[in-house]
């Protein structure tokens, strides 16, 4: 059920499926983090060897060239954004280890996995972040549902880059990624990150271009994957486009892992 396009019956699914006495006595006092509680379950239990639309496997398996690789991380406060430590280490040591000459960014929100990128990449490294323009947040094409358009209200793009030596490597691209121009990039990004819009239609777009932009033996990674509720959309749409064997969930993270091969 977690793969079905309604969301009411994906976190009706998601709680009977995973549900338990902790998860009933948290309903009761913190609802909303409870909402979030059957998704980890369900990952872990993904993790664990059970069966599921997608395979959970430790990043040291899917890329092999993080053994010894040392990271750098900021720990900032994210708001209404929570990024844990695990998706931070993930998402720097695939950049130490890779040590990607071009990075390209879906959904900048306040530059924290864009300073991320900066701070363990290489100095000539160039991170393509784009976001909604400030000034264009009400435009019809900026249209989102539900916790999204909280966000984009939420949003100060690049604020955790601003006054920062790294930032020097980031250049922040304004536009809707459903409407943006990608041609110059196309075929040359050795890391994409897929972190916009979370509803199906934006998420399958974000994906096709994002295999557009990955350069051969590139790297693709999504955010929110393996979620029921809000976010299922984007594990819908992952698994619906890119061939279920090939997509990994990096264990402990809500990433997903895609490795183009030359």
């Amino acid at each position: 059920m977690l793969l079905t396009r309604n969301r009411l019956i994906r976190e009706v699914a998601g709680f009977f499926e995973t549900t338990n006495f902790l998860l009933l006595r948290l309903f009761l006092s913190h609802p909303k983090r409870a909402r979030v509680l059957p998704s980890r379950f369900f990952r872990e239990y993904v993790r664990a060897g059970g069966r599921a639309p997608w395979i959970s496997r430790p990043l040291h398996e899917l890329l092999p060239e993080t053994d010894g690789a040392r990271v750098i991380l900021e720990y900032l406060p994210t708001g209404p954004i929570p990024m844990p430590l695990e998706e931070l280490g993930a998402i720097g040591l695939i950049s130490a280890a890779l040590r990607p000459r071009t990075i390209f960014e879906i959904g900048t929100f306040r530059g924290y996995t864009a300073l991320t990128f900066a701070l363990n990449t290489p100095p000539d490294s160039l991170i393509y972040t784009l976001d909604l323009p400030p000034e264009n947040r009400h435009h019809p094409m900026a249209s989102a549902r539900g916790h999204d358009a909280s966000l984009i209200e939420q949003a100060r793009p690049g604020e955790f880059l601003r006054g920062r030596a790294e930032g020097q490597k980031v250049i922040q691209l304004w536009g809707d990624s459903t409407a943006f121009n990608f041609s110059p990039y196309i075929g040359n990004m050795d890391l994409v990150f897929v972190d916009g819009a979370h509803d199906y239609e934006a998420v399958a777009r974000d994906t096709t271009n994002a295999l557009k932009l990955v350069s051969p033996r590139g790297i693709v990674l999504w955010h929110d994957f393996g979620q029921y509720g809000e976010y299922g959309d984007v594990t819908q749409a992952v698994l619906t486009i890119m061939p279920r064997d090939q997509v990994f969930q990096i264990e402990n993270t809500r990433i997903a892992f895609f490795r183009r091969e030359a």
